[in-house]
C-alpha cells in the first residue's frame, strides 16, 4: 500500500513548475512551499503512515499536541483537530488514496501550526508595514522529519514557541486568567469614595477577593475579610505598579477602572502581546537596550539580569517613536541639535513666521542650501512652506539645547536615537508621550559611564558631566556595540516576572486584534 499511497501524494503534490496552491478534500493546504519540497525529499512516501497503511502513533501525537494551541494563546479552531481525529477513524481497510490524503492534511497543520507557534499567525508588516526585526526561522520540513524519526512530535512542536521567561511568563498568567474566567471571573469593584487603609464594608471584601484573583493579594486566609488592612495596601500598591499607576496604596477612580476590566479583556491583551513575543527573535544577547514604549522605560540587560533602569518620554500621538532594532555605535558629549526637516517645518517655521528672532533665543542657527549662516531677518518667512523651505537649523551645544548633555546613536532609518533633555519636569508623569519620536532618558549620565567606562577607566561620572556640560560637541565611538530594542507590549513580565498590564498608547492593540479576527492563517513556511 505504501506505493499505492506515494503515487498519489506525487499526483498531488509534484509538477514543473512546483504547485503554489494545493486542495484535499476541497481543503485548501496553508504549508504548501514547505510541504512540497518535504515529500519530494521523501520519495513522496507517506510519513504518517507504516507500510501497511496503519496510521503511526504520531499521527495522534499531533493531534493531541494540537489541544494544547488555546495554552499558547493561538486559536485552536485555526487546526483541523476535531477533521483528522474524524478521518482517521473512518480510515477503510484498501483505501490508499483516503490515507494518502490525510497524510498530506496532518503533513499541512503541522507545519501550520509549527509556524504559528515559532513566528506568529501573523507577518508583523500586516499591521505594521514598517516591522524589520529578522523574525525567527527554522528549517521546518527537517523539525518535521527529527520529529517524525524522534516519535517525540508535542516536544517538537513545544520546542518552537520562544523561550524567553517574558514569553513563559505571559503563558503562566494566560493560564492563571482563564481559570478565573472559568470560575466566573473577578468581581467588580461598586463606584463610591476612595478605599484606603481602614476602610471596611462590602467594597473591601470585593477588593480582596479581586487582588486575590489576579495574584497580587498573597493572604488566602484573608480574601473574605471586610477591612482594608496593611496587606491589602501592599496588594495595591503592587497592583498599581502592574498598570501603570501612581502607587498610593488607595484605591481611587483611576485604580478602580483598572480593577474593573473584565478578565476577558485581559485574557486577549495577553493573547495579543504572546503573538508580539513570536515576531521577536530567540535571542536579544548577552548585553542589551530595551525599550518598552507604553511602559515609558528603558532597562539594560545584561546576563539576563537589569543593570539600569530609566524612566523615558517617547513619541506623542502624531509622532509615534517606531519599533525596530539596531546597534549602538557612539556617544555624542555635549551634542549640537540638527533640527530634522519635519520639525522644522511643522514646530520651527511657524515661529519664525511670527518673530523672525524667536530661534536665535534658543541658540538656533539658520543655514541655506550651500551650508552658509544667514541673517533670520534678511528672509521673508511669509513666503517660505513647506514647499520652498531649503535651510537646516542647527541648536548650538549647551544648557538650552533640545538634545541636553549627551546622545546615544545607534544609526536607523528613522533618525531616532535615546537624548538627555533639559525638560526634566516630565519623567514624574505616569504617561509620557511628549517627543517628536526621539526617546528622551532620565539618567543620561549613568547610561553614559556604563557605556564608556569599562572601555577607558578614564571616563568616570566627572569627566563625562565635564565633557558633556562643554561648548564643543565631542563623538565617543563604543568599541563594542549594544544592540537597541525599542518594542511594543501592553502586557510584559519583567525580570522579576512581575506581570504589567499598560496603556495602549498607540492604539495599536485593537488593530492587531481585527488583524488576528480576519487574516488569512499562514502557512508553515518558517519564515
Amino acid at each position: 500500500m505504501s506505493a499505492q499511497m506515494a503515487v498519489r501524494i506525487c499526483q498531488k503534490v509534484r509538477s514543473d513548475p512546483p504547485p503554489t496552491h494545493l486542495k484535499v478534500d476541497e481543503r485548501t493546504l496553508r504549508a504548501v512551499s514547505t510541504l512540497v519540497p518535504f515529500y519530494a525529499e521523501h520519495a513522496y512516501q507517506a510519513v504518517w503512515f507504516d507500510g501497511e497503511g496503519q496510521p503511526l502513533p504520531a499521527a495522534e501525537q499531533l493531534i493531541e499536541a494540537l489541544g494544547e494551541a488555546d495554552q499558547e494563546g493561538l486559536r485552536a479552531s485555526d487546526y483541523p483537530r476535531a477533521l483528522l481525529r474524524k478521518q482517521l477513524a473512518a480510515l477503510s481497510t484498501g483505501d490508499a488514496a483516503q490515507r494518502a490524503d490525510l497524510d498530506l492534511l496532518l503533513t499541512d497543520t503541522f507545519l501550520t501550526y509549527a509556524n504559528h507557534l515559532l513566528s506568529g499567525r501573523l507577518s508583523p508588516r500586516s499591521v505594521d508595514p514598517d516591522w524589520a526585526i529578522k523574525p525567527r526561522s527554522r528549517d521546518l520540513g527537517a523539525v518535521l522529519r527529527e520529529a517524525l524519526a524522534s516519535g517525540k512530535i508535542g516536544a517538537a512542536l513545544r520546542d518552537l514557541a520562544p523561550h524567553s521567561p517574558g514569553y513563559t511568563q505571559l503563558r503562566n498568567t494566560l493560564h492563571q486568567y482563564r481559570q478565573v474566567e472559568k470560575d466566573g471571573g473577578w468581581p467588580m469593584i461598586a463606584d463610591g469614595p476612595a478605599l484606603a487603609p481602614g476602610a471596611q464594608g462590602p467594597r473591601v471584601r470585593d477588593l480582596r477577593a479581586r487582588l486575590h484573583d489576579s495574584g497580587d493579594l498573597k493572604d488566602n486566609s484573608g480574601k473574605d475579610v471586610a477591612i482594608f488592612d496593611k496587606n491589602v495596601a501592599t496588594a495595591v500598591r503592587r497592583f498599581q505598579k502592574r498598570h501603570g499607576l501612581a502607587e498610593t496604596g488607595v484605591v481611587n477612580a483611576a485604580t478602580r477602572t483598572a480593577m474593573n476590566v473584565p478578565v476577558s479583556e485581559r485574557i486577549r491583551q495577553v493573547e495579543l502581546n504572546m503573538e508580539r513575543w513570536r515576531w521577536l527573535p530567540d535571542e536579544f544577547g548577552s548585553r542589551y537596550i530595551l525599550v518598552n514604549i507604553p511602559s515609558f522605560k528603558m532597562r539594560v540587560i545584561e546576563n539576563g539580569k537589569p543593570v539600569i533602569e530609566s524612566n523615558v518620554v517617547v513619541g506623542r500621538l502624531e509622532r509615534q517613536t517606531p519599533t525596530f532594532t539596531a546597534n549602538m555605535k557612539y556617544l555624542v558629549l555635549s551634542p549640537q541639535w540638527y533640527v530634522p526637516r519635519s520639525i522644522a517645518v511643522k514646530d520651527k517655521l511657524p515661529q519664525l513666521k511670527r518673530n523672525a528672532q524667536s530661534l536665535a533665543r534658543q541658540n538656533i542657527r539658520i543655514y541655506n542650501s550651500a551650508g552658509q549662516a544667514v541673517n533670520p531677518g534678511s528672509i521673508n518667512w511669509g513666503a517660505v512652506s513647506a514647499n520652498n523651505f531649503n535651510y537646516q537649523l542647527r541648536q548650538d551645544s549647551g544648557p538650552r539645547n533640545a538634545l541636553g548633555r549627551v546622545k546615544f546613536m545607534f544609526p536607523n532609518r528613522y533618525n531616532v536615537y535615546l537624548h538627555d533633555t533639559p525638560s526634566r519636569e516630565l519623567f514624574s508623569r505616569n504617561q509620557r508621550t511628549f517627543s517628536s519620536g526621539c526617546i528622551r532618558v532620565s539618567n543620561p549620565l549613568e547610561l553614559a559611564e556604563y557605556l564608556l567606562k569599562p572601555q577607558d577607566p578614564t571616563w568616570n561620572m566627572d569627566k563625562i558631566k565635564t565633557v558633556s556640560s562643554g561648548s564643543q560637541q565631542r563623538v565617543v565611538s563604543l568599541r563594542q556595540e549594544v544592540p537597541v530594542y525599542l518594542l511594543y507590549w501592553t502586557v510584559w513580565a519583567d525580570e522579576e516576572g512581575l506581570v504589567h498590564f499598560l496603556d495602549d498608547v498607540y492604539k495599536r492593540d485593537p488593530a492587531l486584534k481585527r488583524a488576528l479576527s480576519t487574516e488569512p492563517v499562514r502557512g508553515g513556511n518558517g519564515a
